[in-house]
């Protein structure tokens, strides 16, 4: 069976900080997702909670397309998937206090120093992250690396966010929590997954 490989022709243009319950066509809990890969976490996260509206930024475009397409044909009407760069386009797209929740899953660690600039997380993003989720909002974080883990978690620490295991500790997997394509692999092979479950405190 061949792939689909663009968006369908009514892919939504987004101007800036749209109003979100139109383009959906109803007001609900707005979720986003930093880099949503192969789109395995996003699509199963949209088919199995039809009641939260999701927006899934990923910037290698042609992974865009292709989870774009697959949405608009299992008729997910509340996934808009977006190919572009999460750092420049999440203040574009999303207002203070807009997001009941974010996901960032399995983020590239950039080992060599050189390379520090190019991760997600840093300072200034890790308090527009804050800035975005509404009060009691959710910042789901899950990782593969350890030590990047930690490095993160220091970060929005600082940022004001509370930790549900507490400072400086990491989650268990909550029940019926729906895994990425890449998490799946992970669980399979009994590998540990650094998990991240913070809030904005209210």
């Amino acid at each position: 069976m061949r792939r689909p490989t663009g968006p369908p022709p009514d892919a939504p243009v987004l101007p800036d900080q749209p109003d979100w319950s139109a383009v959906f066509g109803r007001p609900a809990p707005l979720h986003l997702e930093i880099g949503s890969g192969h789109g395995g976490f996003a699509l199963g996260f949209a088919a199995a909670h039809p009641e939260v509206d999701f927006v899934a930024i990923e910037w290698r475009k042609k992974f865009a397309e292709i989870t774009w397409a697959r949405a608009v044909a299992r008729g997910l009407a509340n996934l808009v998937v977006v190919g572009a760069d999460a750092r420049t386009e999440a203040p574009r797209l999303f207002g203070p206090a807009s997001l009941a929740a974010i996901h960032l899953h399995f983020p590239d660690p950039w080992w060599k120093r050189r390379h520090f600039k190019r991760r997600v997380i840093d300072e200034g993003f890790a308090h527009l992250l804050f800035a975005l989720l509404v009060p009691g909002g959710l910042l789901d974080v899950r990782t593969d690396v350890e030590d990047r883990a930690r490095d993160m978690e220091t970060l929005l620490d600082a940022a004001g966010f509370a930790n549900e295991a507490g400072p400086g500790g990491f989650s268990a997997r909550p029940e019926g929590e729906i895994p990425s394509s890449r998490e799946k692999r992970y669980l399979a092979a009994g590998e540990p997954v650094w998990r991240l479950r913070l809030f904005r405190p209210r």
